[in-house]
């Protein structure tokens, strides 16, 4: 998930869905069909308790449901309300040297209005903020009880987690090259509308195929019933949902922003290694890179058989957002390890000619690329992971905005963001 609302923007051949609507109606829309879908199956104990689980899921994913308080608490225990499958971590834990600098009183100027960088970070209802220069953290603080051992659910970052798994998987050369047709490796997507597209157009959300990922319709839309579903409900495989929208343009044409598509990824990345996501996580990142701690992949059910939602939920501690995003910093070589194939990064992040979604952003393999070559991970409710590559700079952050996506919080959000990285390190 990311941006919530219903506004578009044009540029050129490519479409982007600005978010700003309320997602009240979504989830209790969710809670309508759940009770429809029990009495239309009959009242039984299993029924129930789907619908009591969804009920819980979707509160925990709307703060309209059960208050803003409640649901920012939910965002860092997500495991409790949704089945999910452990990343471990394994072997020594990679240090993050720490050189801390006093940024607590770091006027930030937004809009003519000065304010301290803690003020302005709690206006921005972050909960948690790792801030690298240099390889070293300079910069951590948390709210509302959080801590460094919380676990941040991390919504449509983990596209960016399962489009690195993807570039590993062809170093692997368990995928041979990025312009075979997803067909090659998932042959039951014929007839569907990804048969004839390419796994890099896929990565770029440019496979041509209809999703709309507006939040908050009263009638629901794509994304809201690919959730709901799949996710909330438990009721439905991702993997099926995720493949029965048709197609409306030529593979390669047109960037529509798609959280379906990065399901196919996962997909294709579990087909290709025989291993379920989160092994592959665990296996090619999360022990690689010694992380501190042990993740977890949120799931469409319970049980062995569950999918992980590739576009969404990977709940993970920030200094270990922070590893992944050094690891992109350091061009994917991690204590001298190439851990990403040569030339991924630059590959991933950078911009292709007459692909840009808009005059500030631009989508990549899963990346938001912005105009001054800084790029980031980002989900709804504000979380971040921003890459700024020319001063080695990177900031983990997540938050617990009071609508899964403002403009004005994201805006503000990334000029604090700059400021850091500004007083780090001027540009050049």
């Amino acid at each position: 998930m990311n941006r919530n609302g219903d506004e578009a923007r044009n540029s050129g051949l490519f479409t982007m869905k600005v978010y700003n609507a309320s997602t009240a109606r979504r989830m209790l829309l969710a809670i309508a069909v759940g009770i429809a879908l029990i009495l239309a199956g009959g009242v039984t104990a299993l029924g129930w308790a789907h619908f009591r689980e969804g009920l819980a899921r979707g509160a925990s994913m709307d703060p309209a449901i059960r208050g803003a308080d409640w649901h920012r608490d939910a965002l860092r225990s997500m495991t409790e309300f949704f089945p999910s499958r452990t990343v471990s971590r394994g072997g020594p834990v990679s240090e993050l040297p720490a050189a801390a600098i006093d940024l607590d009183t770091l006027p930030i100027a937004i809009n003519g209005v000065e304010l301290p960088l803690t003020q302005r970070l709690a206006d921005n209802r972050t909960q948690g903020i790792v801030v690298l220069h240099r390889g070293r953290i300079v910069y951590e603080r948390y709210w509302n009880g959080a801590d460094a051992t919380s676990r941040f659910t991390s919504f449509s970052t983990a596209k960016s987690f399962t489009a690195t798994l993807v570039g590993i998987a062809l170093g692997e050369g368990r995928i041979a090259s990025l312009d075979d047709p997803l067909t090659h490796y998932l042959p039951e997507l014929v007839d569907t509308g990804y048969d004839g597209v390419t796994i890099r157009q896929a990565l770029r959300m440019a496979s041509g195929v209809s999703f709309d990922e507006t939040y908050g319709r009263l009638g629901g839309s794509d994304v809201d019933r690919f959730m709901v579903f799949s996710l909330v409900l438990n009721l439905a495989g991702a993997d099926r949902l995720a493949v029965r929208y048709p197609r409306d343009h030529a593979p390669g044409s047109h960037f529509n922003y798609n959280t379906a598509e990065t399901q196919v990824l996962g997909r294709l990345v579990r087909a290709a290694t025989g291993e379920t996501l989160a092994s592959s996580l665990e296996r090619m990142l999360w022990r690689p890179l010694g992380m501190e701690h042990d993740a977890a992949w949120l799931l469409d059910r319970a049980g062995p058989a569950g999918v992980e939602v590739a576009g969404c939920c990977l709940n993970a501690a920030l200094r270990d957002w922070a590893r992944f995003g050094l690891l992109h910093a350091r061009g994917g070589v991690w204590q001298g390890r190439r851990i990403l194939p040569e030339g991924w990064v630059a590959e991933a992040t950078g911009r292709t000619p007459t692909h840009e979604p808009s005059p500030l952003d631009h989508y990549q393999y899963q990346w938001w690329i912005r105009a001054d070559g800084s790029y980031a991970a980002e989900g709804v409710y504000g979380q971040l992971i921003w890459i700024d590559p020319l001063r080695d700079v990177v900031i983990a952050k997540a938050s617990a905005w009071p609508i899964a996506w403002d403009d004005a919080f994201e805006q503000e959000a990334f000029a604090t963001l700059a400021a850091i990285a500004d007083h780090l390190e001027p540009r050049p």
